[in-house]
């Protein structure tokens, strides 16, 4: 039996990128950005255009930073580890309750 070389397409992992954001991170701005858009529009029955536009605003640069701050290059689940980190404060520890080692 010979050894060869077994491709296991291991590099393979990339959720890929589109407009420069990777994975569902541009998924998250084009909700955000339907919601301002519907929220702006909303609001532009009922009040002058400049709060419309700067309250429909709102959820597009709040999705934007967050996307930018806690998602874009990071590595995968960085958001949920550092909100569990900052709410109970073990987001990057293993749990208490584990063993550390599975034959013991």
């Amino acid at each position: 039996m010979s050894k060869g070389i077994v491709h296991t397409h291991a590099g393979d992992d990339s959720d890929g990128k589109i407009w420069g954001l990777e994975g569902v991170n541009i998924l998250f701005m084009l909700a955000g950005l339907l919601i301002s858009i519907g929220l702006a529009l909303l609001l532009s029955r009922h009040y002058a255009p400049t709060f419309s536009a700067g309250a429909g605003a709102m959820p597009f640069l709040l999705v934007t930073g967050y996307v930018f701050i806690l998602r874009q290059g990071k590595p995968k689940s960085y958001d949920t580890d550092l909100l569990e980190t900052l709410a109970s404060g073990s987001g990057w520890m293993p749990p208490v309750r584990q063993r550390r080692n599975p034959l013991s």
